[in-house]
């Protein structure tokens, strides 16, 4: 099964030579898998997606299900998909609404994958 998580997400990077990599966590901000260049600074990330979610929630925005951030010169993609947050780090001048259609097209396999995954582990008490 892991394999073929690494497999989709390295077919993502290959085909979209703007995006960097690729880190998917769970909600509490604990990396799962990651593709692509190393990410650095994943506990500060992370952070500043709480800290932003917090603020939309004190604002009454809803749920938000697509954010899209500039950090240390990269444009970020965040989904949050219980119970998994997905980020997309891509360079600043990569097609924001390309970014965003991944999840529909090559990133919700991945997702029920490793939801299955997640489940197995949950019921196994591990």
């Amino acid at each position: 099964m892991g394999i073929n998580i690494h497999q989709g997400l390295r077919r993502i990077l290959n085909t979209n030579q703007e995006i960097n990599s690729i880190l998917i966590t769970d909600q509490d901000g604990v990396p799962v898998v990651h593709g692509g260049e190393s990410v650095r600074n994943v506990a500060t990330l992370t952070s500043s997606y709480v800290t932003a979610l917090d603020q939309s929630i004190k604002l009454n925005l809803g749920p938000m299900k697509i954010w899209t951030f500039y950090y240390e010169a990269q444009q970020i993609v965040i989904f949050a998909r219980s119970p998994f947050v997905v980020y997309i780090m891509a360079q600043p001048q990569a097609n924001n609404a390309a970014l965003a259609s991944l999840l529909d097209s090559h990133l919700k396999p991945i997702l029920e994958e490793l939801k299955v995954i997640h489940t197995q582990v949950i019921n196994a008490g591990i």
